[in-house]
């Protein structure tokens, strides 16, 4: 085993064999050939598909639970819009417990780029029926605006709604989202 001095050395060495030498490979190596597609499962009949409030989003996503999903878990849904505002579609991005629905900037991303969305809004569900948004609501939005921010999606919304009826807490309309784009432009 050859020995090395600092890790300087190490990254070198790693950096050396990084790419094997013909000689080294095996012969009869297959590399997966992918091909990345949005595939539409369903839809759902909804009024206007052009977004000119945070309502409208929050009666959509509420009507996407409530008849393609789990009501009684939280889920984290994401809405697809083009450029003026009028949606592609939606996806329901994670389905969680009573009180979480873990999701990572490029999970909720990735219907976006697949839909060459120009703009989304995010959703989630509050079992509970709690409206106020929490530490881990505020901070997933702010990862997704900025991971959003960097490919050119625009985030026009977060929005927690309850289940039983039409009542929701919009980070937009509360100067949230405003806020956020602010601290990262």
């Amino acid at each position: 085993m050859k020995q090395f001095k600092d890790t300087r050395q190490i990254e070198c060495f790693k950096q050396q064999n990084l790419f094997p030498t013909a000689r080294e490979q095996p012969a009869n190596k297959s590399i997966s050939v992918y091909r990345v597609c949005l595939v539409k499962d369903a839809s759902i009949s909804f009024g206007s598909v052009r977004l000119n409030n945070s309502q409208q989003a929050q009666a959509l996503i509420q009507k996407l639970i409530l008849t393609k999903g789990q009501p009684d878990r939280e889920q984290f849904v994401v809405a697809l819009l083009n450029s003026k505002n009028e949606f592609i579609g939606v996806n329901i991005v994670a389905v969680g417990t009573l009180s979480a629905a873990p999701v990572h900037p490029r999970e909720a991303l990735k219907p976006a780029i697949l839909g060459n969305s120009a703009a989304i809004i995010l959703c989630h569900n509050h079992p509970s029926n709690d409206l106020e948004p929490s530490a881990e609501d505020l901070a997933i939005t702010k990862k997704i605006i900025r991971a959003a921010e960097i490919i050119g999606i625009q985030v026009h919304e977060h929005i927690i709604i309850n289940m039983e009826n039409d009542r929701y807490y919009s980070l937009a309309d509360q100067g949230i989202i405003k806020n956020i784009y602010d601290e990262i432009s």
